[in-house]
């Protein structure tokens, strides 16, 4: 499955706030109508303030379904998500969603899911909806590192599982008990993962990419991914999810996108 509706503005209730990690929060709203057409892997554009700076909305992957719902875990790194940040319970919000190609699933297929930080956000929805063989989880430490019960976790600084890089944890075995490979975090990060997996496995991978974003649905061209055959496709709207063969991973990397 990719996208299955035409993306539609809500006006979204706030119904709880917590946050989960140090400066990383959890937003829980009220719309039927998301939660009644998302796919995991597909975002939504967010209006953190409406009328003041920034008017930009923001995008943020879909951590998961409630039953009326859904809900967003994200890290407060400017002033667009401090904003965010500080959404109660009552507070109506304006929202653009589901938009985006999410991950591509089959009945039957069984996952490994390879994540970084906070790239792994989006990661509880996918697990929710797939038969999931392991999950493979890295972060820089036990403060970056989200609840989505990991079947192995490794952290830089060791305060999390043990001393390493995620790419540490990829073995044949998880290799091989995988149908499909969602992979999600830094560019950095998901490029050596990419390095690490031998080519008989590389057809199974799919890419969560990030990039900045102004429309979200394939207007403004802002948010465009260099692929390998030398053009670029638009994580909003071809995107977020990408076959890793798609990507032109040097031009990518060289970009800073």
């Amino acid at each position: 499955m990719l996208s299955c509706a035409v993306p539609l503005d809500y006006d979204c209730l706030v119904t709880r706030r917590e946050e989960v990690l140090p400066g990383v929060v959890k937003i829980f709203f009220q719309c039927e109508g998301i939660a009644a057409t998302a796919l995991p892997g597909q975002f939504v554009q967010i209006e953190p303030s409406p009328g003041t700076f920034p008017v930009t909305r923001r995008p943020i992957t879909i951590n998961s379904l409630t039953d009326d719902g859904f809900e967003l875990l994200f890290d407060v790194i400017g002033r667009g998500t401090e904003l965010m940040a500080v959404m109660s319970p009552g507070d109506t919000v304006r929202v653009l969603g589901p938009l985006g190609h999410g991950w591509m699933t089959d009945p039957g297929s069984k996952w490994l899911l390879i994540g970084g930080g906070l790239g792994a956000a989006g990661f509880q929805f996918l697990k929710d909806s797939v038969d999931t063989a392991a999950i493979l989880i890295g972060a820089s430490c036990s403060d970056r590192v989200i609840p989505l019960d990991a079947s192995f976790v490794v952290t830089e600084d060791g305060s999390t599982g043990s001393r390493g890089l995620v790419t540490s944890l990829i073995s044949e075995e998880h290799l091989s008990n995988a149908d499909s490979i969602a992979v999600c975090g830094p560019v950095a990060m998901m490029e050596a993962v990419w390095k690490t997996i031998p080519e008989k496995h590389r057809h199974k991978v799919q890419i969560s990419t990030e990039s900045r974003m102004g429309c979200g649905w394939g207007v403004c061209d802002g948010c465009s991914i260099p692929i390998s055959d030398g053009g670029y496709k638009k994580c909003c709207k071809e995107g977020p999810v990408f076959p890793g063969t798609d990507i032109d991973w040097k031009r990518w990397k060289e970009a800073g996108l």
